[in-house]
């Protein structure tokens, strides 16, 4: 029993300490080069470098960002830096085939809202992102489909 809360007690610590350091900001260092204000004034060239920057960073390795940062990166930092570069890479991905969900996934979540009701309400607002929380709004539609069938079968 004291082995169970043991391993359950430094899994918890591991747990903490992964999503602390995935929390935090690797670096402040910038990768390309800021331009002054009169350069990039519009929110497009701003965003231009800030596509820049996502695509550079994305490409770099573990080694190179150590030389940028100046020192050896830990281990937790390292598995934050991969993490980052993950998150970053879908976030390019999106960004190049189009924002927002497919018909596909707005229709299944419609149809999980109709067949599970609140449980699909709990597991929209727990498991979808925020750049998924469009869908929450085709679960709302599915639950009212699901309290109008739940309201025909009590009063049939």
């Amino acid at each position: 029993m004291k082995i169970t809360k043991l391993i359950f007690a430094i899994f918890c610590l591991l747990i903490l300490s992964l999503s602390t350091s995935a929390a935090a900001p690797l670096s402040t260092i910038s990768i390309v080069p800021k331009f002054d204000a009169a350069s990039s004034s519009t929110p497009a060239d701003n965003e231009k470098l800030k596509l820049l920057q996502m695509q550079h960073f994305s490409k770099m390795t573990i080694a190179d960002y150590e030389k940028l940062k100046g020192k050896k990166l830990k281990f937790f930092e390292k598995l934050s830096f991969q993490l980052t570069q993950h998150r970053i890479n879908k976030m390019l991905k999106r960004y190049q085939y189009g924002d927002g969900p497919t018909v596909l996934q707005k229709i299944s979540w419609l149809l999980k809202g109709i067949l599970l009701g609140p449980i699909a309400l709990l597991l929209g607002y727990i498991f979808l992102k925020d750049d998924e929380r469009e869908l929450i709004k085709w679960i709302w539609f599915g639950f009212a489909g699901f309290l109008i069938i739940v309201g025909v079968i009590l009063f049939a």
